[in-house]
């Protein structure tokens, strides 16, 4: 019984030491070639590395050249059954804020082994609450939103893109 006990411990220490020692900068790196290659670019950010976490601070998003808007904060969280992206104070420029609500306050995007197909999505902000998923064997996006009265009345434009039910406004993609 010790020595089962003695496994199960080795191998929970490996594993926080693995998490906390990964190379999250390495992995951050990759992620902005990946983005890169769909001409979205990430600059002028500061990195912040702890143990469990990894945060861009003050990054300005460009597609196409052109700077889209500014993120104050991007944590990456990993755990050992979970992964967290918090995205705080999302801010489009003039020239969008047409075509989208600014600012967004946050955007929670978690992932866990035990529901590995679904990539959960929580958000809040100036156009109202929005929860949904992505579910990528299906490969589809589901999303419903509670539109404030602010979102209601400036941007009928992309609510008639969803579905009213229970006054809830609902998108499906599939991709």
């Amino acid at each position: 019984m010790k020595k089962i006990l003695k496994l199960f411990l080795y191998i929970f220490v490996f594993i926080v030491f693995f998490i906390i020692f990964l190379p999250k900068e390495s992995f951050y790196n990759l992620l902005e070639k990946e983005l890169e290659k769909n001409q979205i670019i990430i600059s002028n950010e500061i990195k912040k590395e702890k143990p469990f976490s990894f945060s861009v601070m003050n990054a300005d998003i460009f597609y196409q050249g052109s700077n889209i808007s500014k993120v104050d904060d991007i944590t990456f969280n990993t755990y050992l059954v979970q992964t967290k992206v918090t995205i705080k104070n999302i801010n489009f420029l003039d020239s969008l804020s047409s075509f989208a609500p600014t600012p967004i306050n946050e955007v929670i995007f978690e992932h866990s082994i035990f529901d590995f197909n679904k990539i959960n999505i929580k958000s809040k902000g100036t156009f109202g609450e929005l929860s949904g998923y992505i579910d990528i064997l299906k490969r589809e996006v589901k999303i419903e939103l509670s539109a404030s009265n602010m979102m209601k009345n400036s941007y009928n434009k992309l609510l008639q893109n969803m579905k009213l039910t229970n006054e809830r406004y609902i998108y499906e993609y599939k991709f």
